[in-house]
């Protein structure tokens, strides 16, 4: 089946959020971040061995992380608290968004929890998973 010509219903809310974003993008302090995507930003990559995850997390302190996996989804929590001795008044401009977040993204194979790791360095969570046995690539041998 060809996808190409399947309809997209998140496109034209992705449209409506970049004209969201040039109207209101000046005006709502951080609001550029709020509107433009998700938080933390995402990369993912697959390989015969299974999918890392990496998300880009700059500032947050590792004891308030936490990633958990079920079936094909992956969940991160976490905080990004104040800069301690900076008091509110002082900013001129804040783009750095603070509080709690949460994102939990579907990779599209069903993982397994216990063979996967996490590991956060350098404002880096990177997630090692591990697909499950039953989703992992076979080979299958072609006879003749």
């Amino acid at each position: 089946m060809d996808t190409r010509s399947m309809w997209d219903p998140w496109q034209d809310m992705r449209r409506l959020q970049r004209e969201m974003q040039s109207v209101f993008g000046d005006v709502v302090p951080g609001g550029r971040w709020l509107l433009a995507s998700e938080y933390p930003p995402i990369n993912l990559t697959h390989d015969d061995n299974g999918i890392t995850l990496e998300a880009l997390c700059p500032g947050v302190d590792r004891a308030t992380l936490e990633t958990t996996v079920i079936g094909d989804a992956v969940t991160i929590r976490g905080e990004r608290k104040r800069e301690p001795g900076v008091i509110e008044e002082a900013y001129h401009r804040r783009e750095r968004l603070l509080g709690a977040f949460t994102r939990t993204m579907g990779v599209g194979d069903r993982l397994d929890p216990d063979r996967s790791e996490a590991t956060y360095a350098n404002g880096i969570l990177r997630i090692r998973l591990a697909r499950a046995p039953e989703a992992a690539p076979k080979k299958i041998a072609i006879k003749s």
